[in-house]
């Protein structure tokens, strides 16, 4: 027996020794190699033999366990002669557990990571006299087991195998052991490993840590309501939650559950009612005060504020709107924008001039604010990506205001608003604001920036049917000099051959090669379209409805497609009216209205039995639960390519098309 528990001891001990000394072979090596907390870290990352060997960036973003606390951070690297990546990073005082993860980019959905192989660059950490900090042992199990609550599910690769419960428990039984005094700090972890494992068996476990926990001397707010909720929603016993929110309420008449409750009771109102409350409520509970002690329940704000937002629009009360902004963080700001003016100006008639001053009001404040770390939802994104993330947002709203300063004829305004934006992002979003961007250029006489405008908007695929008019206007005048014979040519020429090798590899992996059912479908121009007679033939097939507002927009691209391919025999274009009735005069109108031409309506099938479910050929052809716009592409009777949903980019979706057809006549 007295063996047998020596074996044991001797496992565990050359585990712990093990993890704290992190001794197996990493591309991560770390000056000085134990980490400590509070003082400065040296970082050097080679790449050479990991899956970052090949990228030409490499950032990193660190995980650090602090007082019980999961936070999120980035690491500034810099390349060396000798092909290492190196930085520093700054061990918080309270660190127990540190974590590093590797990557080609700030993109959310990175195309490469490094995670150590799934083994995770992670390691306990220490105080200056050797000691194990606290969450050391509790923050290393907790890492290993993304399924808990606070685990890492954006951090390791599919495939990883976490740790097991018993492997978990031992983590957590030696932080108690060592650490017991701080139990307190991680009930919450505690409580979850219970519910993991047992389930519906967990209540008498949870309520042994509940009875501890409310013994503890001097209770935080953050605490009365982890017990509040507990009751609440875990043992489900509602004497003991009314009773705590009770005393929550009294204890903090300006807390969180306060909070949570003035706010659900703000929701229930309307007019002068609303209005009073929203005003009181914005002076008990400030939103600056709850972003300075943030707590699980600020959730709130962003739908009080979007009430009051929603209120304030439909009133045509926009100086209020403009009165609370200042209040505003980036995410509810994007929020707002969406719902107003760019909704306003895509889906209405609502003159611009009605909102464009408030517009700009919301654009200065997105400015201000874009890395304010609203995005960051605890530790998914670091504070880098985060700002990343709201850019995407800030660089598309900004086009938006360019199109409303424009319809506004305030030109200055347009080209000033979309210089905030550095030039090589300054085409990738919104085609039309690219459009009103060379519109304004153009009407300031500011010839050859609009030249380049449009240039650059060709770059970025990012052009509105008018834009690609104007560029092929420029063209035809420059060829007269310079004997160019080919537009399209041209066009390719602009772009970076990188990147247009990048959209095709992303194409090609989206080809298929499958067999299809021949179908017969009647044409709106009258007779009927046979697929047995395309021949060898390219065959386009755009699906879309009258009741669908993607596939409608997207019909401006698709036209542009028709016309680069006008005169080749062996290209077709049909679009598929599907899920809809053959409503010829609408149809006729739509066409009319957007000045389609060259692009003949097909009328999809009935399926076999059904008289109201006109999607026959949809259904045979798509893979999977698909829905419109969606095209595919036919060639010799297979199946080439399939395509769902529209990017919003005119010209983006002429390449698409056009891409995939010109690799399809590459080959033998």
């Amino acid at each position: 027996m007295n063996r047998i528990l020596l074996c044991v001891l001797w496992f565990f001990t050359t585990i712990f020794n093990h993890v704290l000394g992190q001794d197996y072979d990493s591309r991560l090596t770390l000056a000085p190699c134990e980490v400590v907390a509070g003082q400065n870290l040296n970082l050097t990352y080679n790449p050479v033999g990991g899956s970052l060997e090949e990228v030409k960036t490499v950032i990193g973003i660190v995980y650090t366990y602090d007082f019980y606390q999961w936070k999120i951070s980035d690491v500034q690297l810099e390349l060396k002669k000798d092909g290492c990546w190196k930085g520093s990073f700054n061990v918080p005082d309270n660190c127990g557990c540190i974590a590093f993860k590797f990557q080609d980019s700030y993109e959310l959905s990175p195309r490469v990571i490094d995670n150590n192989d799934n083994k995770g660059f992670v390691y306990m950490v220490k105080d200056h006299d050797g000691k194990v900090m606290p969450g050391a042992y509790l923050g290393w199990g907790i890492f290993h087991k993304p399924s808990l609550e606070d685990g890492f599910g954006n951090y390791f690769a599919e495939g990883y195998e976490e740790i097991s419960w018993e492997i978990m428990t031992t983590w957590l039984n030696r932080e108690m052991d060592v650490y017991s005094c701080n139990g307190r700090y991680y009930f919450s972890v505690m409580k979850d490993m219970l519910k993991k494992q047992y389930g519906e068996n967990s209540g008498v476990g949870i309520n042994s840590l509940l009875n501890t926990l409310e013994q503890q001397p001097n209770l935080t707010e953050k605490e009365y309501i982890a017990i509040y909720d507990t009751y609440r929603s875990d043992l489900k016993n509602r004497t003991k939650a009314d009773g705590m929110e009770r005393v929550l309420l009294q204890k903090f008449p300006h807390g969180a559950l306060a909070r949570l409750r003035a706010a659900n009771t703000l929701n229930t109102l309307s007019g002068d009612q609303f209005m009073v409350a929203q005003r009181q409520f914005r002076k008990d509970f400030p939103m600056s005060e709850w972003q300075k002690h943030s707590d699980p329940y600020g959730f709130v704000y962003r739908g009080v504020y979007k009430g009051l937002i929603s209120a304030f629009w439909e009133a045509g009360d926009y100086k209020s709107i403009k009165d609370i902004l200042p209040e505003m963080n980036m995410a509810m700001l994007s929020d707002a924008y969406r719902k107003t003016v760019e909704f306003t100006l895509r889906k209405t008639d609502v003159p611009a001039t009605v909102y464009v001053d408030l517009s700009r009001a919301m654009i200065d404040q997105m400015v201000a604010k874009v890395n304010d770390g609203s995005y960051m939802e605890r530790i998914k994104y670091s504070p880098k990506q985060a700002e990343k993330y709201a850019r995407l947002f800030l660089n598309y709203y900004i086009g938006i205001h360019a199109h409303v300063a424009v319809k506004c004829g305030r030109y200055e305004e347009a080209v000033a608003v979309k210089n905030l934006l550095p030039v090589e992002s300054r085409y990738d979003f919104y085609p039309s604001g690219n459009e009103a961007y060379v519109v304004s250029l153009e009407k300031l006489n500011r010839k050859q920036e609009a030249i380049d405008a449009m240039k650059n908007s060709a770059r970025a695929g990012m052009m509105t049917p008018e834009l690609f008019h104007k560029l092929r206007t420029y063209y035809d005048s420059l060829s007269k000099r310079k004997k160019k014979e080919n537009f399209n040519i041209w066009l390719e020429e602009l772009k970076a051959p990188e990147k247009v090798i990048e959209i095709k590899n992303k194409l090609r992996e989206k080809m298929v090669n499958e067999p299809y059912e021949p179908f017969i479908l009647e044409s709106h121009n009258g007779g009927v379209v046979n697929s047995k007679d395309f021949g060898n033939a390219i065959v386009v097939l755009d699906f879309w409805a009258l009741w669908c507002g993607p596939c409608i927009e997207a019909l401006s691209g698709m036209q542009m497609a028709v016309d680069r391919f006008q005169g080749d025999e062996g290209v077709k274009f049909y679009f598929v009216l599907t899920q809809d009735e053959a409503r010829a005069q609408a149809i006729d109108k739509l066409w009319e209205k957007k000045n389609l031409r060259d692009m003949e309506v097909l009328y999809d099938a009935y399926r076999p039995g059904r008289s109201k479910e006109r999607d026959a050929v949809f259904r045979a052809l798509k893979s999977g639960p698909v829905g419109i716009p969606f095209k595919v592409i036919l060639k010799n009777g297979k199946i080439r390519y399939r395509s769902q949903g529209y990017g919003g980019s005119p010209s983006g979706l002429m390449d698409e098309i056009s891409y995939v057809i010109e690799m399809l006549n590459e080959e033998k």
